[in-house]
């Protein structure tokens, strides 16, 4: 692994200690909730899934 892996899981490790692992993963879920309902990420998914269907 390089040198930027072991800093992000550092960094990630710390992150769950100093804010508790509930914390921790309920602020990432609501960060992925609000990804997903951003316009164009909406739009890349069904263009995506689009794209599958055409395909298979």
């Amino acid at each position: 692994m390089g040198l930027l892996t072991w800093v992000v899981i550092v960094a990630v490790v710390l992150a769950i200690i100093g804010l508790g692992w509930q914390t921790f993963f309920g602020g990432v879920f609501e960060g992925a909730e609000r990804i997903g309902e951003n316009p164009v990420i909406q739009n890349m998914t069904n263009g995506a899934e689009g794209f599958v269907d055409r395909v298979s």
